[in-house]
């Protein structure tokens, strides 16, 4: 059978059936930097893992790093080497100025080719809200689903826009017959890809998901079922013949693997010629281990 009808990758990597969108791409090699722009969202999700720190209005970061200038983005994206941007939340249609500034200075710093995506529940976004954001070059758009209202966008989007219409979800154990719901609709309409994220445990979530009898994973950080839930939607996608691309993405990945491979991108760059750089991307300098933090950085930074 062709690769595109089954099933690649594996527990550590993700697996993916029918390719993956370009920003899945660029995040796989570390090349994404992500831009968490503001801690307030309209929902109220029991499994969202953002730290306690993050959940401000004013919460505002790039990778790792809190920040107070949007120009700090660009010092961010130069060390990383980026080729893309993520800008994520809460809800980054609750700083939609901030969101749209952010878009315009990267695509007006690195070229239209920067590939730029972007997290939203589409909850009190507009159909010409989501019309600008393709104006100022947004590349690709993933809803998260809360409630069924949100389609009406998606539809628009996928009708309106030269954005990639992406669907992002958590796999939440046992709910196959939703996601299956959402996958058959999401291919009738022409959505571009869904990712599946296995669902990740914090000090934010961890009462919540307990409460509603979900077990904890010995690593402590994942949710028991999630990962299995996400691979019989992808093994029932195959058995259907269903034509949009499904990717599961573990909590693995997203965690270490991926920032891994982001910092040790930075670090490289961050540098001296007397300095090591250790796999898991740290700055020895001397007796001393350091992050590639911007403050380490900035003396460097190379035009």
């Amino acid at each position: 059978m062709d690769s595109v009808y089954r099933v690649e990758g594996n527990d550590v990597i993700g697996y993916w059936y029918r390719g993956l969108s370009r920003g899945c791409r660029l995040c796989m090699k570390g090349s994404k930097i992500v831009i968490f722009v503001t801690g307030i969202c309209g929902v109220d999700c029991y499994y969202c893992p953002i730290s306690r720190e993050r959940r401000s209005s004013e919460a505002f970061y790039v990778d790792e790093e809190k920040i107070h200038e949007i120009t700090t983005i660009i010092d961010e994206a130069s060390f990383v080497r980026a080729e893309g941007a993520s800008i994520t939340g809460g809800e980054p249609m609750q700083r939609y100025d901030l969101t749209i500034k952010i878009i315009q200075l990267l695509k007006d710093t690195f070229g239209q080719s920067f590939h730029m995506h972007l997290y939203t529940s589409g909850l009190g976004a507009t159909k010409n809200a989501i019309k600008y954001l393709d104006v100022v070059g947004l590349d690709e758009i993933r809803f998260h689903i809360v409630n069924d209202s949100i389609w009406k966008l998606i539809e628009y989007a996928v009708k309106n826009t030269a954005m990639d219409v992406g669907i992002e979800i958590p796999a939440i154990p046992g709910n196959d017959e939703e996601i299956w719901r959402i996958v058959l609709r999401a291919d009738r309409i022409g959505v571009k890809f869904i990712n599946l994220n296995e669902m990740e445990v914090s000090e934010t979530n961890l009462d919540r998901i307990l409460f509603r009898g979900y077990r904890i994973a010995e690593n402590g950080k994942t949710v028991v079922g999630s990962m299995e839930t996400a691979k019989r939607i992808l093994a029932k996608a195959i058995q259907n013949g269903i034509s949009i691309p499904i990717h599961l993405c573990p909590a693995q990945f997203k965690d270490s693997i991926q920032q891994r491979a982001r910092m040790l991108r930075k670090a490289r760059m961050c540098a001296n010629i007397d300095d090591k750089v250790t796999e898991d991307g740290m700055i020895i300098r001397g007796d001393e281990e350091m992050e590639p933090r911007l403050d380490v950085c900035a003396p460097l930074l190379r035009h």
